[in-house]
């Protein structure tokens, strides 16, 4: 039986590194970030950027303030089940965008595949040519393409590049990635120190749904619905209903079953510490929402951001400068709409929006279990059903609940069909005796509700404000052009008596409009020009996007009586404002745009960077083994013929002894580190290095690039008075084709492992663009438990606990064995590491005995086999199975049924699976189901 999780106790912390306290409190005492406020000069006020998933959610968002909008077209983005644009909506897109000053951003935030990269060329070229202002983009080989076909075009680093720190920031921006989007899971004191100690814009979610796993690091859609987030179809299985098993039982949780999936994200009362925090761009979710979710979002946050920015500048005006505290920034009628156009509401105390992690970890708070999806705004308790009349008497907690409003009965139980429909009337309404509440009588149409369903005691949600979403609505749908978004221009007018009247039009200093008139200035006979009779004749410029601003008339020589004909005066306006319009709408990113496909350039580079850089070609592929626990180290180690073991130790406890172990055996150790790193966690590496291992598996962007930044394999790292080992690449860092592998190898990565998106004809076709050199250093997972989800949530602290964090939860983590159970029966291991944070299993092995021989034919040179919670006494006899395969000398079939066989830790068989590398169709988006509109 595999040993319980290695454990640090308090008492023994400063003495688990002889000497190198400085990774000691790993996990428990984390420092929130001294970055500190940015100074006044250096702030600037952050973008409001809001989503669209057709044009009326594209109107909505414009309309209601925001600086920019972020969109994706109909392939390559991560919202397939949007409607999205198509590339020939996207020239009038953006014309309609930068008619009014906003931006647009589109995002092609997905992994790609080699057999893509030829269309994903032609849409950089075309996004480039058509004026957007920043592509979006996850995939790093994707990043490499964009710089050479459209250098001009700016790259934002997606959230999906698991970005969490000042190291992973500088890795994107030393790529060409101008801005990044850190990950959710960072507090405001964490997201001030990316932006204090790299050198990219940071731009930060505020708003919208929360993935409990890592953004690019969830496979728990490629694991079991045959799609992957990574390529825009996430399944959301973190919504879905799990058992608790505890060491082995399972435990009753009452209501308690959406264990994975947290209340949404508002970060209203974060704005300020955001803007301090150096923020260029506060982003809000939803590019799957509505038109009135976007328009009652955006305008909350324009009106956050605006209020917070004028507070800013007032304090820094003086100590005596009045200013209204975070509660001011917006109104509660503003809160409550956001409450009723999206939130997950649990209870009572859990209305179904946050601050995520921005004020730290909360996880009594982030996962409540109750419901998974859209609740409203809580407005009562079910005080008595009458069956017979069709009413249902409400205890009104809160709110008034009016005729055309929705409703929802909360029994707890979420996965069945619940009783809800439209209020028709309001028939009665008196006071509890015994409360002293308002009682109010609902009545709904005939057949809405099952009354018999509706228990006394059920909560009562308004999902549907019929009046929240009119409001919304008329901000932006069929607005007269006078209430329409306008551009403010403003406007000199310069001339004197017998010359041409000339108009030029600024806009934030910036000139982008200019006409002369056609006729000289006359002596006027009657009213000469002054400047409001000046202001009236330029009215609004003559465009529906315009509006005049300030106007400057002292280089016009007034006062010498002059006069012009009102036609005339009325087509130098409109001259002048054309060309602003025409300035305005061009914005190409055209400039040193390719021509010609570059793609045959970067493909032979590719060979040609292999060549010399390569492991030497053994004569049989080489097989490895992972190991989590000392038991199977010890195992590992007794195989003779194993030449190579890793250790994956999720806490550090034991793991230099583990190293010494594997030495000892006289085999090449390599240790895995983990795939987040957060502001303050980046001294891990230090311990790492100390450990003196032959390499490290590196699971995170950050920590290549800190430690290239130390030196090249091999060299003496002075400091430490240790060598620098060799690196390798893991899954996590998502290489997913040609042009993303070979430049992770030409980081300096000894071998690679590509991302568990690609199926195993994928991998093996991989292997052959890269060429056999390159080839050779590839790894492929040729068993594991997959890891489906890795979060900052823990489960254990949520549920085995009272406390929100590591200070207080009392490590429930040191001392049970945790499983979740899905609706199948399996049960997913959860392990959590040193940080706190968790990752879960799939209870099914994962195999590739069927595709092995094929993998080897591509020429990768190195498999692994990845163990979790499987006994010492199991290891050598599986690893036997897959070194026989892998030679030829034991058919996959007979292996497989083998394999098949081995009990989990509790005794449980959960069989075996092809998963992520079985080769199937990817679905379309047309299979989708799908939940944005486009009229």
């Amino acid at each position: 039986m595999l040993e319980a999780p290695l454990s640090v106790s308090e008492a023994t912390r400063d003495n688990l590194v002889e000497g190198f306290s400085d990774v000691a409190d790993y996990g428990q005492a984390l420092p929130q970030g001294s970055a500190g406020n940015r100074t006044l000069q250096t702030l600037k006020k952050p973008e409001v950027l809001a989503p669209a998933g057709g044009w009326p959610q594209l109107r909505a968002a414009v309309e209601n303030g925001a600086d920019a909008v972020y969109f994706g077209l109909s392939n390559f983005n991560a919202r397939a089940r949007a409607a999205n644009f198509t590339p020939e909506e996207l020239e009038q897109v953006m014309v309609y965008l930068h008619q009014r000053d906003v931006k647009g951003f589109v995002t092609v935030n997905v992994l790609i595949f080699d057999e893509e990269l030829a269309a994903v060329e032609e849409h950089i070229r075309h996004i480039a040519a058509c004026g957007v202002d920043a592509v979006i983009v996850q995939d790093v080989g994707v990043v490499r393409l964009i710089r050479r076909v459209a250098p001009a075009l700016p790259i934002h680093g997606s959230t999906q590049m698991s970005i969490t720190s000042a190291e992973g920031a500088e890795f994107a921006r030393a790529l060409g990635v101008e801005r990044v989007v850190v990950g959710r899971e960072l507090s405001v004191a964490d997201i001030a120190r990316v932006g204090a100690e790299s050198h990219a814009e940071v731009e930060a979610f505020v708003h919208g749904a929360l993935c409990v796993s890592y953004s690019g690091q969830c496979f728990s859609s490629e694991a079991w619905g045959g799609r992957s987030a990574n390529r825009g179809q996430c399944a959301q299985a973190c919504r879905m209903p799990y058992g608790l098993v505890v060491n082995g039982e399972l435990r009753d949780l009452g209501d308690l079953k959406y264990l994975l999936s947290p209340q949404d994200l508002m970060a209203l009362d974060c704005i300020p510490g955001l803007i301090r925090a150096g923020v260029s761009c506060l982003k809000i979710e939803g590019r799957l929402k509505g038109p009135e979710y976007v328009a009652v979002t955006t305008q909350a946050y324009r009106q956050a951001v605006d209020a917070a920015w004028d507070q800013i500048m007032q304090q820094a005006a003086g100590p005596h400068a009045s200013s209204d505290g975070p509660s001011q920034l917006v109104t509660e009628q503003q809160r409550k709409a956001l409450h009723q156009v999206f939130a997950r509401g649990q209870d009572e105390e859990h209305r179904g929006l946050t601050p995520g992690f921005l004020e730290g970890t909360q996880h009594q708070i982030l996962v409540r279990g109750r419901a998974p999806r859209h609740r409203g705004v809580l407005v009562g308790r079910v005080a008595a059903v009458d069956t017979k009349s069709g009413t249902v008497t409400l205890e009104v907690l809160e709110g008034d609940l009016k005729r055309g409003d929705g409703v929802v009965f909360d029994s707890g139980s979420p996965e069945d069909d619940e009783e809800g429909g439209t209020v028709y009337d309001i028939k009665s309404s008196r006071k509890n005796d015994k409360s002293k509440a308002a009682l109010a009588a609902l009545m709904f149409g005939p057949g809405q509700v099952d009354f018999r369903r509706v228990k006394v005691g059920d909560l009562v949600w308004r999902n549907k404000d019929a009046a929240v979403e009119a409001q919304a609505r008329a901000s932006y749908d069929s607005l007269p052009s006078a209430r329409t978004r306008k551009v403010t221009v403003d406007v000199v007018a310069s001339g004197s008596l017998g010359q041409v009247l000339e108009l030029q039009l600024f806009m934030g200093g910036r000139r982008v409009g200019h006409a002369t008139s056609r006729v000289p200035l006359q002596p006027a006979a009657k009213r000469p020009l002054d400047e409001p009779s000046l202001r009236d004749a330029l009215g609004q410029l003559g465009e529906n996007t315009l509006y005049l601003g300030s106007l400057d008339t002292s280089a016009l020589d007034l006062d010498a009586g002059l006069f012009m004909p009102l036609s005339e005066l009325k087509a130098v306006r409109r001259a002048a404002a054309e060309q602003c319009v025409r300035a305005l709408s061009l914005h190409s990113k055209a400039d040193g745009l390719a021509t010609a496909s570059m793609l045959p350039e970067l493909l032979p580079a590719v060979t040609q960077n292999a060549t010399g850089k390569a492991l030497q070609r053994r004569q049989e592929p080489q097989l490895r083994v992972l190991c989590r626990s000392m038991a199977q180290v010890e195992a590992a180690c007794a195989v003779p013929w194993l030449e190579e073991v890793i250790l994956d130790f999720l806490e550090v406890h034991g793991l230099r002894q583990a190293v010494a172990l594997v030495r000892d055996a006289h085999k090449r150790c390599i240790v895995a580190t983990p795939r987040v790193l957060k502001p303050g966690e980046e001294r891990l590496a230090r311990f790492y290095l100390k450990l003196q291992p032959d390499a490290l598996l590196l699971r995170s962007t950050g920590l290549l690039h800190q430690l290239t930044e130390l030196g090249q394999p091999g060299d003496m790292l002075a400091s430490l008075e240790v060598r620098m080992p060799k690196l390798e690449g893991d899954f996590s860092l998502n290489a997913a084709n040609v042009l993303s592998a070979d430049l992770l190898l030409g980081q300096g990565l000894e071998r690679l492992t590509p991302t568990h998106d690609l199926n195993a004809a994928q991998l093996a076709a991989l292997a052959t663009s890269l060429g056999p050199e390159r080839a050779a250093q590839l790894e492929a997972i040729i068993h594991q438990h997959l890891p489906i989800f890795h979060t900052e949530h823990c489960v254990f602290c949520r549920f085995l606990s009272s406390g929100n964090s590591h200070l207080d939860c009392g490590h429930p983590c040191e001392s049970n064995s945790l499983h979740l159970r899905d609706g199948s029966g399996h049960d997913h291991l959860v392990l959590a590491d040193e940080g706190c944070r968790n990752t879960v299993f799939n209870a099914q092995p994962q195999s590739g005995v069927w595709h092995a021989r094929g993998l080897v034919s591509a020429g990768i040179g190195c498999f692994r086999v990845e163990l979790v919670d499987e006994p010492a006494e199991q290891v050598e006899p599986i690893l036997e199975a897959y070194k026989d395969v892998l030679s030829g000398h034991r058919s996959p079939g007979s292996a497989w049924k083998w394999l098949g066989t081995l009990p989990a830790r509790f005794g449980a068989v959960e069989g075996l699976t092809t998963g992520s590398l079985e080769v199937k169709g990817e679905r379309t988006a047309a299979s989708l189901k799908p939940v944005a509109w486009r009229t």
